[in-house]
This record gives structure tokens, sequence and C-alpha cells, in this order.
């Protein structure tokens, strides 16, 4: 049995089967095909999401620790 891959960030949860069936996928596809001047299709972009998913550092910190240093890095 695989891996379960999921997300956590302040209340909210990625998990693969909800990248997989995301109602906001075609949006995300052209955010990032208008962004990085790619042409993406639906299947490469969720193996790209889900291979974000699978990331795993080699610090001690909780992955959530990342995402918000992110964010605070990088504000909306």
């Amino acid at each position: 049995m695989p891996p379960k891959l999921e997300l956590c960030l302040e209340g909210v949860v990625l998990d693969e089967a909800t990248v997989r069936t995301s109602p906001l996928l075609p949006y995300v596809l052209t955010v990032v095909n208008l962004l990085e001047g790619m042409r993406l299709s639906l299947r490469e972009l969720v193996g790209l999401l889900l291979a974000v998913l699978r990331q795993r550092s080699i610090a001690r910190r909780r992955r959530a620790d990342y995402v918000l240093k992110y964010l605070h890095e990088h504000p909306p």
C-alpha cells in the first residue's frame, strides 16, 4: 500500500484524492500555463502537484513549519 500523502495547513488538508478531483484544477492549469509559459496537460499538472506533496526535507522541522516560513517570506 503506497504511503498516504497529505499536507495540512491551518485546518486545510490537501491529500492525493483532493488533488486528483479538485474542481479548481482547470484554473490552476491556466495560471501555471500563463505564468510559467509552458503547456501542461491536466495529467502532467496533477503529477507535479503530487510530486510536491511527496517531497521530504532532510532537516528536522515539521512540514507545516516550512510552509509557514515560505508564506512569511513570500506573502501573497
